[in-house]
């Protein structure tokens, strides 16, 4: 909980310092949205290390394939960095540039799903014989 209350406090900050800068600095408060950003995101990184432990303990408990499990936290990854990135972009002023950046991140997704379409279709292939 007190991880979450730091998570929003630096969010707030961040964001009215930014609203404040705005008008008559964008160049910093582009900068300080940034900086705030990148604080979030290290905050959190012991939560993905804890969830990457979980899924790692997991896959070995059911024996399961850690490939496709692994492809499928690429592509959430793929999708938050491609997020934020857009994000970052877009606040800057840079629509266009922000929707190039999302579809980039849709197209990436769209290969990485291969691997995962065709185990699929293995699978229900082997089953129907």
């Amino acid at each position: 909980m007190a991880d979450l209350i730091k998570i929003a406090a630096v969010g707030i900050i961040a964001a009215v310092c930014v609203l404040l800068l705005k008008d008559t600095r964008s160049d910093i408060a582009f900068l300080i949205g940034l900086a705030g950003g990148i604080l979030i995101l290290l905050s959190v990184i012991e939560y993905f290390t804890r969830f990457f432990s979980f899924l790692d303990n997991l896959i070995a408990a059911a024996g399961l394939d850690g490939g496709i499990i692994k492809t499928l936290v690429k592509i959430v990854g793929v999708g938050y960095l491609t997020e934020f990135s857009a994000g970052i972009v877009e606040d800057s002023g840079s629509k266009s540039l922000a929707d190039k950046i999302s579809l980039g991140g849709k197209l990436v997704i769209l290969v990485m799903t291969v691997p995962i379409i065709k185990a699929l279709f293995d699978l229900i292939t082997g089953l129907l014989n």
